[in-house]
């Protein structure tokens, strides 16, 4: 287990710092199913961890991931888009908050980590052309995280 990951089947857990008015509010927030690979980490850390997003919504985002945070820690996350016909891939840097963890269920999914969205930007880049051809991809070492 990496540095500050919790065991993957960890309980329900939920911040205290969110108040029962927010909590509804998130609850009710309509929530849009998007399958979009994330990677994210601990900010300065350069454990990168792999996970996908199984939902978004105007609260933030739900991860399945095997390696999980408890509710509070900030995250750094990336959303890495497909690169479009013109050779652009888009990407979401952004500073996140865990807000609640699940346990694995539903037939053996891998917990969750939803997470509120604090700043963001989009980043656009030009993909080499070997990848452009669907040719195996480079990797790309993670740019810098946000400031403390």
């Amino acid at each position: 287990m990496r540095r500050g990951c919790l065991a993957g089947n960890a309980n329900s857990i939920r911040s205290d710092n969110i108040s029962k008015k927010e909590q509804k509010a998130s609850d009710r927030a309509e929530r849009f199913p998007v399958r979009v690979p994330v990677r994210y980490r601990l900010p300065n850390s350069s454990d990168w961890f792999e996970a996908s997003v199984e939902n978004v919504s105007r609260s933030g985002a739900l991860l399945r991931a095997e390696c999980i945070f408890e509710p509070t820690k900030t995250l750094d996350v990336r959303l890495e888009f497909p690169v479009n016909k013109d050779g652009l891939q888009a990407e979401i840097v952004c500073r996140a908050e865990v807000v609640r963890v699940e346990p694995n269920y539903r037939g053996g999914f891998l917990p969750a980590i939803a997470v509120t969205i604090h700043h963001y930007r989009l980043v656009q880049k030009r993909q080499p052309q070997t990848e452009i051809l669907g040719l195996r991809p480079p990797i790309y070492p993670p740019q810098a995280s946000w400031g403390s």
